[in-house]
């Protein structure tokens, strides 16, 4: 192996890392009003993302009416709705199991790609589904005897699998916008546009709070993610990416869950669970299995959360 792919690999296992400390990030910002936790990402990325473009002499090049509604669509749906959805879920369930269930975006992309791009699904796409499907069914089983509890988990991992699906959405309508458009341009427009969506829903919810909205954990946890998974891992995504194929990069994926895993039971405290271990074990077999489907398709993996 040379050192350039190991480098590579490298920062794509990192960039995984960081989006996989998402998960814990966005639990501590159920401490928040979901729209104003997702407003205050933005609001601190955009700036350095925006200052990134600028100094890099980077440009967003000119865009159809048709593109601009799609970029509009992604940043309402793979943004805010991710974000949103994504906290929303984990005040309800563990970030433990939302990881579990994060791993499920492959699948989750293939499904809705027969929709919006009515592409046909490859055998081994199929077993990834089937695989994601019966991991996310194992994560959901619980011996706990009380029905709120269990009641809870399941509204928590609904809402957390609408935020992998408004992912996967965002990811296959990168595909319909036919100007070749700067991966980090791209960043910077998703950050300035999900600022823009949110401002009226959090200012309402700022309004409307009856108590304080703001404590040091979620206001941390927000500055950490507009900064470090947003910006640096970002940056280390697309630049590993780029340097291997799209089976390579899309195996890396797998560290997104199992990442969020670890980091639950060691920054949370959380109960890494038999159920857990199972459910985390088949998900990344499905997205072994999914990956094999890029070896008609050397296009680099990607991914915004």
């Amino acid at each position: 192996m040379n050192t350039q792919k190991l480098t590579a690999y490298l920062m794509m296992a990192t960039a995984m890392v960081t989006v996989g400390s998402t998960i814990v990030a966005s639990k501590l910002m159920t401490e928040m009003p979901v729209f104003v936790a997702a407003f205050m990402r933005f609001l601190i990325a955009s700036p350095v993302l925006v200052g990134i473009v600028w100094f890099t002499g980077k440009r967003l090049p000119r865009l159809s009416r048709r593109e601009w509604k799609t970029l509009f669509a992604q940043a309402g749906f793979g943004s805010v709705g991710y974000s949103v959805l994504m906290i929303s879920g984990l005040s309800f369930t563990q970030a433990s199991d939302a990881s579990v269930v994060a791993g499920a975006l492959p699948a989750v992309a293939a499904l809705l790609s027969i929709v919006v791009l009515r592409e046909r699904l490859s055998k081994w796409t199929m077993l990834a589904v089937v695989f994601a499907t019966v991991g996310v069914c194992v994560v959901n089983w619980s011996g706990s005897t009380t029905v709120g509890a269990s009641g809870a988990r399941w509204t928590g991992n609904a809402l957390v699998l609408s935020a992998i699906a408004c992912e996967a959405l965002f990811l296959l309508l990168n595909k319909t916008i036919k100007t070749p458009i700067d991966p980090l341009v791209v960043a910077a427009t998703m950050s300035v546009l999900s600022l823009a969506l949110c401002a009226v829903p959090a200012l309402l919810q700022w309004a409307r709070a009856s108590e304080p909205i703001f404590t040091a954990r979620a206001v941390g946890a927000a500055v950490y993610y507009a900064l470090v998974p947003t910006v640096l891992g970002f940056h280390l995504w697309y630049q590993g990416s780029s340097k291997v194929s799209g089976a390579e990069a899309s195996l890396f994926s797998a560290v997104y869950p199992i990442a969020g895993l670890l980091l639950s039971a060691d920054l949370l405290g959380e109960i890494i669970e038999t159920r857990h271990w199972i459910g985390i074990g088949i998900t990344v077999l499905g997205m072994a299995a999914g990956s094999l489907s890029f070896r008609k398709s050397p296009e680099a993996a990607s991914h915004s959360a």
